[in-house]
């Protein structure tokens, strides 16, 4: 048996303890300094969790058609996977008049992406600007957000934990879900090639699902625990973040083309996927499972016709 195949339980034993921390870590430093957990997922967690996104961004210099795909890839499939499967575990409830600047921001940002990628480059100003807006973001949510007020039952719930333990906590689970990820990607890599399954499958839905593994670890702990906000938020903000600050940090040292294929199918396919997400939110106040169902059918239909169509992915 090859021993990478070790990675596949090992990486799930891996992504469970470490969703499970970041997340009561999460949980805590968003009690102890009066912060809904709903801002403790759209930044603490979204930001943590994306940044292997960042991480590729800065290595793909050589080969930068892979920044935008990594993006566009990833927010597919957190909006899809992450929140269709988290929505069908548990009612993810979330108040749109609460969280309307934040989903504001979300569409706002797979906009902008989309007007600058219809130049055919995402030159380094674009990457520029886009980097200033996570900032601009950021600032608007800590604004809006800071005085918030917990109840007192809240508060001593947390008391006996310190807030560097709640820090420490949240950043081992960070680096469980990140090794977890690897060993459970290269396990499945692996595994993929010993059962025949050709690589455009592979690509398609172990890599491409394996970069989010950690936005959908975190969001389906979430909601496992009652976290419905933080389960959402995390979703969010990480879209933000990637079209933000993955995309533009990328941009920013080199030149982005942009393919005919990302233009004409792949960000349309986020746009669709994001204004559903927020539609279902503003007309219901929540992400049942219907909704969940529907996102994670769209992700599946998406895949398929990939599959059956390599040329669209060129």
């Amino acid at each position: 048996m090859d021993i990478a195949l070790l990675g596949i339980p090992l990486g799930i034993v891996l992504l469970y303890f470490g969703s499970e921390w970041m997340v009561s870590g999460a949980q805590k430093i968003a009690i102890l300094k009066g912060i809904s957990p709903f801002v403790i997922g759209l930044t603490v967690l979204a930001f943590g969790s994306s940044a292997p996104e960042a991480f590729t961004s800065i290595v793909s210099t050589e080969t930068p058609d892979i920044i935008i795909g990594n993006v566009v890839g990833s927010n597919i499939v957190n909006i899809g996977v992450a929140l269709g499967l988290s929505a069908i575990l548990s009612t993810l409830y979330c108040s749109f008049k609460e969280t309307r600047v934040e989903f504001a921001f979300m569409i706002l940002s797979a906009l902008i992406v989309f007007a600058m990628a219809l130049t055919g480059t995402i030159s380094r100003p674009f990457g520029i600007i886009l980097v200033a807006l996570i900032f601009v973001f950021v600032y608007i949510v800590y604004r809006m957000k800071r005085d918030e007020d917990h109840s007192s039952d809240e508060i001593s719930e947390a008391v006996d934990w310190p807030m560097w333990k709640c820090i420490l906590v949240t950043l081992l689970g960070l680096v469980m879900l990140y090794f977890g990820s690897d060993f459970f990607v290269e396990g499945s890599i692996v595994a993929a090639g010993m059962l025949g399954i050709s690589e455009l499958l592979v690509g398609l839905i172990i890599v491409a699902i394996g970069t989010s593994l950690p936005e959908i670890c975190i969001s389906l702990m979430a909601a496992y625990k009652g976290e419905a906000g933080m389960a959402i938020s995390n979703v969010v903000g990480s879209s933000i973040f990637n079209c933000f600050f993955v995309l533009g940090i990328g941009a920013s040292l080199v030149a982005v083309p942009v393919s005919d294929s990302i233009i004409t199918i792949h960000l349309p396919m986020m746009l669709l996927m994001t204004v559903l997400l927020c539609a279902f939110i503003y007309k219901n106040n929540k992400l049942g499972k219907v909704a969940g169902a529907t996102l994670l059918a769209l992700y599946i239909a998406y895949v398929v016709v990939l599959a059956l169509n390599p040329a669209l992915s060129a």
